[in-house]
């Protein structure tokens, strides 16, 4: 026998009809919350920003100059100039969403009922924000305007313009290859190779390594494997103690199951991925309600806040195969 989906009314508001009815039954022994407990994952990729404005306008500068060139003293003091970073706006969004009571429900002391099923509206801000992150995160090497850089191409992309034109490009977006021991480290070697806008080695070490939860097992087995779990002649496994040590996270909201993702030991400053806090959710009672109805009362979730990335040097993904 096939079942059932429940079936109800949507009013946008606790009745005692429908989604209040069982709360009224007299004869109700128990009434339990039904809760995601997600565990907040996104926000670590991110960087969080505040802005007292609806665009949030980013920039940099660098700190990188010519190394300093053979100069004697009676000579003429050779100079050099800090190079640009490139600008990202970034347009803060409001949301919002209330649950109201009708008075009927509240005559028959359901208050606590009522004040619980409003819960929910927190966890639909958290989760709100878990959302706008999965977003960018799952579309690092789309090429629209949402998921772009401040460098004009996407947060994940093989040709990155250097800040400065004679640095040419750099890339973080690996050759598409499945996970294995072999192509984890070949992602590490490359982020250790970076260079900077002058040509200069700037080398990223391995901190967080995220994959999807098709890829756990395996991950765990690369993570905790003393010897390399491909190879079949004894080789010592070293990718867990390359850069120091790293660890690794199963990210829930990938939509990809190839798809694993590289974050560098970076400065807080130096992470790209933004996001931008203009509001945070927050709960208050609804104010101004329509006296013509007997909704009498409710509670309303708020926020202001935007999601997107200025650059993705802190960053190496690969898409897997």
């Amino acid at each position: 026998m096939a079942a059932t989906p429940l079936w109800f009314v949507r009013p946008g508001y606790i009745d005692s009809e429908g989604v209040g009815k069982d709360a009224l039954d007299k004869e109700m022994d128990a009434l339990v919350k039904v809760a995601n407990q997600t565990v907040m994952q996104g926000l670590q990729f991110f960087r969080t920003v505040t802005t007292v404005t609806d665009t949030y306008k980013e920039s940099g500068y660098g700190d990188d100059l010519q190394l300093p060139p053979r100069s004697e003293d009676s000579a003429r003091m050779p100079t050099g100039t800090p190079s640009p970073d490139y600008l990202r706006e970034l347009t803060v969004v409001n949301r919002r969403l209330a649950v109201q009571v009708e008075r009927s429900f509240t005559e028959d002391q359901k208050f606590d009922v009522a004040r619980k099923m409003m819960g929910g509206l927190l966890r639909v801000g958290l989760l709100s924000i878990e959302y706008g992150c999965a977003d960018i995160i799952n579309n690092l090497s789309t090429d629209s305007a949402a998921y772009r850089g401040g460098d004009g191409v996407p947060l994940v992309d093989s040709s990155h313009p250097h800040r400065l034109e004679e640095g040419g490009t750099w890339d973080n977006e690996e050759t598409a290859a499945a996970l294995t021991t072999a192509n984890l480290f070949t992602m590490f070697k490359n982020m250790r190779k970076r260079t900077d806008t002058r040509g200069y080695i700037n080398p990223m070490k391995p901190r967080l390594v995220a994959v999807p939860p098709d890829m756990e097992k395996k991950m765990a087995e690369i993570k905790s494997s003393v010897l390399v779990p491909e190879n079949s002649l004894n080789a010592k496994n070293v990718v867990p103690t390359l850069g120091g040590g790293w660890t690794w996270m199963v990210y829930d909201y990938f939509t990809s199951t190839t798809s694993y993702l590289c974050c560098a030991d970076v400065p807080a400053d130096q992470n790209g991925l933004l996001y931008v806090e203009k509001v945070r959710p927050s709960v208050a009672p609804l104010e101004g309600a329509d006296k013509s109805t007997d909704i009498i009362w409710g509670q309303r979730l708020r926020m202001r806040v935007a999601f997107g990335g200025r650059h993705g040097r802190s960053i190496q993904l690969n898409a897997g195969a």
